[in-house]
C-alpha cells in the first residue's frame, strides 16, 4: 500500500490525538486516520511548526511580502523544514494553500519528485483582483505543478480556469467534509433547545447579523474571534463565546434551535465547516446565499436549508423569524440536511475519494 504525507496548515497531533480518545472531531484531519484505516501508511509532522525552526526568521520578509498582497500565508519555512521527508513518501497531500503552494514551489525546482495533492481552500477569493500582481504571475507558474488540483466549491474552480490560466479540467471539485459522528452526538443529559447560534471567523457579516436579531425575544450565542466584533455594538440579547474548544462549539450546537451563517460574498469558501457541522447536528441552517456555499453543496432552499440574501438584515430577520415559527417545517429541514450530510460530507467519503486519486498517481 502506497505510503502518503499529509501537510496541514497548523499542528494535528493533538487534533489526531483526541479523535482517538472520542474528545473531539476529526473534521481537521481531512481524511487522514480514515486512510490509515484503509491499509495506507498515512503519517503527518507537527515540528515544522515549532518556533525553533530556523528556516521561520530566514524567510518570514517574503511571506509578509506576499500577505500584504493576498492577506494569506506562503509558509515555505514549514516546507524547508518537511524537505529530507518529503520524497520519502509516494503521494504528498497538502490540505491548505499556505502550506501547500511552497510546497508547489520546491516541486517547481525539482526539490520534490512526488506527486502533488493540492487541496486549494480559499486561494481563489485572496487572488481575486491581485491576479496580475507579482505573487499572482508566480502562482500561475507554480500552481501547474500540482498532479491533482482540488476545490470545495466551482466558484473557486471558475475563478483558476478564467483567471489563472489553469487548464480546464485540470481542476477537480471535491467537497468539504465533516465528522458526522462527533457533530451528531445528542447531549447528555438532555438540554432544552433555546438559543439562535452563529458560529465561525473567517468571511462572517455579524454586523448584519446583530442588526437582524436585535430585541428579538430569542437569546443568541456567537462563537467567534475577538477581531470579528471589533467595533460593533452588541445588542443586549446576543452572548459572546471568543475562541472557544470545538467540544463547547457542540454544546452550543446541542442547546441550539437554529445556526445562522451570515457571510460576506468573497467569491471563494466560506461558512462550508459551520454548514455541515450544523447540519451533522440536525440543526435548521439559514444561511447568507453566497457562491463560497452555493456552488459547494447542493442543499437546496426551503428543503435543506434556509437562504438569506447577504448583508441584508431586514431579510435575515424574516428569515430567522420564519424559522421560529414554523416548527415543523424547519424539524424537516434539519433532517433532510443531516441526511445529506451523512450520505455526501462526511470525513469517511473524503478518504475514499483521496484513495481514488492516491491510486492513480
Amino acid at each position: 500500500m502506497k505510503k502518503v504525507l499529509f501537510v496541514y496548515r497548523t499542528p494535528r497531533k493533538k487534533i489526531y490525538q483526541d479523535w482517538k480518545k472520542d474528545k473531539g472531531p476529526d473534521s481537521l484531519l481531512f481524511g487522514a486516520n480514515h486512510l490509515k484505516k484503509m491499509g495506507y501508511y498515512v503519517d503527518f509532522y507537527d515540528y515544522a511548526y515549532s518556533p525553533l525552526n530556523l528556516f521561520h526568521p530566514l524567510f518570514y520578509p517574503l511571506e509578509h511580502s506576499i500577505i500584504n498582497i493576498t492577506g494569506m500565508g506562503f509558509k515555505l519555512d514549514q516546507a524547508l523544514a518537511l524537505l529530507p521527508k518529503f520524497n520519502k513518501y509516494d503521494v504528498i497531500i497538502e490540505t491548505g494553500d499556505s502550506a501547500g503552494l511552497p510546497i508547489l514551489f520546491l516541486k517547481y525546482l525539482k526539490l520534490i519528485k512526488k506527486p502533488v495533492v493540492f487541496m486549494t481552500a480559499g486561494l481563489a477569493g485572496a487572488l481575486k483582483g491581485k491576479t496580475k500582481s507579482w505573487v499572482g504571475s508566480f502562482y500561475k507558474k507554480i500552481l501547474p505543478m500540482a498532479d491533482v488540483f482540488t476545490s470545495y466549491s466551482q466558484v473557486e474552480i471558475d475563478f483558476f480556469e478564467k483567471e489563472m490560466g489553469i487548464k480546464k479540467g485540470k481542476i477537480t471539485y471535491m467537497p468539504l467534509a465533516t465528522d458526522y459522528e462527533y457533530f451528531s452526538q445528542k447531549s447528555q443529559p438532555k438540554v432544552k433547545k433555546e438559543i439562535i447560534c452563529a458560529v465561525g471567523e473567517q468571511w462572517r457579516d455579524y454586523r448584519t447579523f446583530f442588526e437582524a436579531v436585535k430585541d428579538l425575544p430569542i437569546q443568541a450565542e456567537i462563537v467567534c474571534h475577538p477581531g470579528n466584533i471589533k467595533g460593533l455594538e452588541v445588542p443586549s440579547n446576543v452572548k459572546i463565546h471568543l475562541n472557544v474548544s470545538v467540544q463547547e462549539v457542540l454544546k452550543i450546537y446541542q442547546r441550539s434551535i437554529i445556526s445562522v451563517v451570515p457571510c460576506f460574498e468573497r467569491f471563494r469558501s466560506s461558512g462550508q465547516m459551520v454548514v455541515l457541522e450544523s447540519a451533522a447536528a440536525g440543526l435548521p441552517i439559514v444561511a447568507s446565499k453566497i457562491l463560497g456555499i452555493t456552488s459547494a453543496f447542493t442543499f437546496q432552499d426551503k428543503k435543506h436549508i434556509l437562504f438569506s440574501r447577504p448583508h441584508d438584515p431586514v431579510n435575515l430577520r424574516k428569515k430567522i423569524m420564519y424559522a421560529v415559527n414554523n416548527k415543523k417545517l424547519v424539524k424537516t429541514l434539519g433532517q433532510n440536511a443531516s441526511k445529506k450530510v451523512k450520505s455526501l460530507y462526511t470525513t469517511k467519503l473524503m478518504a475514499k475519494r483521496l484513495s481514488k486519486f492516491i491510486d492513480s498517481l
